[in-house]
């Protein structure tokens, strides 16, 4: 389609769940084309997934991440499968509405904590890890520098990126950004990197006094997450907000002690 569709670069659409082994494919015959002097190019790949696709094709982001394929990979994490009409994700929060986890007298939402894909790759020691948000533009891009300069490296580098999706949460659209700020300073969608195994908070909200309860994220994320706010699922918000607490400390203590 080239160049008659909004991309300005080269690109391949493949399955959702084998981005990842699309992208070391790619790289790897690049880096033999350059060796033979038939491309001089330098080009850096990047992987565009979805946390549905990171679910599906989990095994293949880790054997990336293992082998530190050079390349990007970015995954949006919407909470939901959405090219199947809002199925459950691994991401998404317990408590979730989703089309196959209802709301009723034998099901309660989805049944079990938000996935954490960055902890799971801190395990496999890859070059370069990151959350960011669109609320902190500057630091997304600080990051994305420093994601090309891990693969001109050699090195994988793994982005995560909170994404809003209001037709399938059913949130009102002009509430985007600041469902966005809330997640960042709800501690939901915490901002910081891992590069090689050293973690930096970017942004702590509780120094800044800007620390907020899920409850205020979840009032405005609409009608999946919504009834969480409501006194029948104060166990369920009680829950999360452990989890989410539970999770943010584990985070500062990595960032205050480099050897973790």
């Amino acid at each position: 389609g080239y160049p008659l569709t909004s991309f300005k670069v080269p690109y391949f659409h493949n399955l959702f769940h084998n981005g990842s082994s699309t992208a070391t494919g790619i790289v790897e015959m690049y880096h033999r084309l350059r060796a033979k002097g038939e491309i001089d190019e330098e080009i850096t790949f990047i992987v565009v997934s979805g946390d549905g696709g990171d679910d599906i094709g989990m095994d293949q982001v880790i054997g990336a991440a293992l082998r530190n394929d050079p390349f990007i990979m970015l995954e949006y994490d919407n909470k939901g499968y959405m090219n199947t009409g809002g199925q459950l994700c691994y991401t998404g929060f317990k408590g979730q509405r989703n089309s196959n986890a209802h709301l009723g007298p034998s099901q309660r939402g989805k049944r079990n904590h938000h996935k954490d894909i960055i902890e799971i790759l801190r395990g496999t020691n890859p070059a370069y890890l990151f959350q960011a948000a669109e609320s902190n533009a500057r630091d997304m891009i600080e990051k994305a520098r420093k994601a090309q300069a891990t693969v001109r490296n050699g090195g994988f580098a793994f982005g995560k990126v909170f994404s809003v999706c209001p037709l399938n949460w059913g949130a009102e659209e002009a509430l985007g950004n600041e469902i966005v700020e809330k997640a960042v300073d709800s501690c939901v969608s915490p901002l910081f990197e891992i590069e090689r195994g050293v973690t930096t908070l970017n942004y702590d909200p509780e120094k800044r006094n800007k620390k907020i309860p899920v409850s205020e994220l979840f009032k405005i994320m609409g009608r999946a997450f919504s009834h969480m706010t409501k006194p029948d699922y104060a166990d369920l918000l009680a829950e999360v907000q452990a989890e989410v607490d539970e999770r943010w400390a584990r985070l500062k203590v990595h960032a205050e002690n480099p050897i973790l």
